[in-house]
Order: C-alpha cells, then sequence, then structure tokens
C-alpha cells in the first residue's frame, strides 16, 4: 500500500509538472526607464543593476541598441541582472549623482544601487558580457587596479587604467595625475602609451573648457610623437580647440592645414567644423 501510495503522488507530481509552462525565453531585454523602480526590484531580487545613460543624439548609444542588446547572449543576462535605460538629457540628477562625463555610460551597481565600476564608450556583445562578469567578480575594476598598483608603482598599463577611469567618472585632476606618470614612464613612447596618455590629457583639459591648455598640450604632441596616430588627432583638435578658445580665423587656418597635411584623416568631421565657422565668422 505505501509503494502503492508513493508511485500515486510520483505520477500526480509529473502531470502537474507537466501542467506548469516555463516561462517563455526573453526576446528583448526588459529594460527599466525609472531608477528608482529598479532599484527596489533589485534589492527585492538580489540583482546588480546594468544603467546605461544615454543621449539621443550619441552614435555609439544607438550602436548598442542596434547590436549589442539584441544579441542573446545579453538578453539573457537581463535574468540574473536589472537593466535601466537613462536618458541623461532628461534625468541630468541621476546623471549628475554618477558623475557622468560621457556617453554611453554603463554603470554596473550593486543592489542598492552603489557603484562597482563602469563601462564608458560602445562594446560589442562578448566584450560587454566578459567586462560586466568580470566586474562582478571584484576584477579589472577602479579598487582592483588601485591595488594591484601598490605592488607595481611603476606598471604603466595600470596607471593607464586608473586615469581612464577617474575621467569617466568626471575626476579630471586625478585622471591628469596618473596620465602624467604615464607619459614620465613612456617618453620615449615605445609603448605607444606617451602619445596615447597626452591624447587623454588634452581630453581631460577640454572636458574642464581648459582650452588654452588642451592647446599646448596638443602643440607638445604633435612635436614630441609625430608619426604616432595620436598625431592625426591632435592636428584635428588643434583647430577646435582654437575654435572653442574664441579665434575661429585661427581655426579656420588650422583646419585647412590639416586637410592638405592629412587627405586621409577626418574629412568629413573637419569640413563640418570649416562650414560651421565660415558660417559665423
Amino acid at each position: 500500500m505505501k509503494k502503492a501510495a508513493a508511485f500515486a503522488i510520483i505520477i500526480s507530481l509529473a502531470i502537474m509538472a507537466g501542467c506548469i509552462k516555463k516561462a517563455p525565453p526573453l526576446t528583448e531585454i526588459p529594460f527599466y526607464k525609472d531608477f528608482e523602480s529598479a532599484k527596489t526590484e533589485a534589492i527585492k531580487a538580489n540583482k546588480p543593476m546594468i544603467i546605461d545613460f544615454y543621449t539621443e543624439w550619441c552614435k555609439y548609444c544607438k550602436m548598442l541598441d542596434t547590436i549589442t542588446y539584441i544579441d542573446s547572449i545579453i538578453i539573457a543576462m537581463s535574468h540574473d541582472d536589472i537593466f535601466v535605460k537613462i536618458d541623461a538629457e532628461a534625468d541630468t540628477t541621476l546623471a549628475a549623482r554618477y558623475a557622468v562625463a560621457g556617453f554611453p555610460t554603463i554603470v554596473i551597481t550593486r543592489p542598492d544601487g552603489e557603484e562597482i565600476d563602469r563601462i564608458w564608450g560602445y562594446m560589442p556583445p562578448n566584450e560587454f558580457y566578459n567586462q560586466v562578469q568580470l566586474y562582478l567578480q571584484g576584477k579589472e575594476t577602479l579598487e582592483d587596479y588601485l591595488t594591484r598598483i601598490q605592488d607595481e608603482p611603476d606598471n604603466p598599463e595600470y596607471l593607464m587604467t586608473i586615469g581612464e577611469k577617474y575621467a569617466s567618472r568626471s575626476e579630471t585632476e586625478k585622471s591628469i595625475e596618473f596620465y602624467t606618470k604615464v607619459l614620465a614612464l613612456d617618453g620615449d613612447n615605445l609603448r605607444g602609451l606617451g602619445s596615447r596618455a597626452m591624447a587623454a590629457i588634452y581630453d581631460a583639459q577640454s572636458r574642464i573648457r581648459d582650452y588654452k591648455a588642451a592647446i599646448a598640450t596638443c602643440q607638445e604632441l604633435m612635436t614630441r610623437f609625430p608619426t604616432s596616430r595620436e598625431a592625426d588627432d591632435a592636428t584635428a583638435m588643434l583647430g577646435y580647440f582654437t575654435s572653442k578658445s574664441g579665434d575661429g580665423k585661427s581655426a579656420l587656418a588650422l583646419y585647412r592645414e590639416y586637410l592638405q597635411k592629412y587627405p586621409d584623416g577626418q574629412n568629413l568631421w573637419v569640413k563640418n567644423r570649416i562650414a560651421d565657422l565660415e558660417e559665423n565668422l
């Protein structure tokens, strides 16, 4: 009788299991649009949040939408992570709270919204997935690199990464401090980090609208590393910073010099800047 009863229970459970429909697989990421609602759900479910700060005009934000976020490996992440999309120009308070420095910025947080680290710019699906997983394991975060640098204080790759992480958090002075250390360690540019650090320095200077300093850094980069990849960009940005500093005529001349020097460079962007200046002047 006991065996018969047990068998009947097993049969009943099997029938019940067959009647329970499995949830259909996700075909898209169920983004939250409201931070507080997302945070409430994240705390309730004990899941980390992935907060995407975007703008409508950002080209790389659209690339995330049309390439990264539609990939099955990223969609599957939304089973374990709460995805949030925030228009940074609409919710300026939240963007300021997380010190968003550019777009897209994807902040990975604990359920309560405490930042773990962030992705600054576009990443294709596999890289995006791997980077988020590393962050959730506490690897390659700012805290991780600050720990590493204690053992290897003269590691230029670590210093460069730390500078970039501070820059993505709008901590400009700290970012320049670390970029300057990189430049000192790779002053001959054998690693390709000296020119990269100088480009990062003028970018940081421009973000705090110190265009005179940015101009000087561009000129120094062009002089010290004239054959580097960054020299091309610096030549174009020299015209831009000159324009932003209020000298439109000199900026026009610099842009035209750029087109002659780099016929295969950023011609469309430079030509658009020339057209804007000619119209304003």
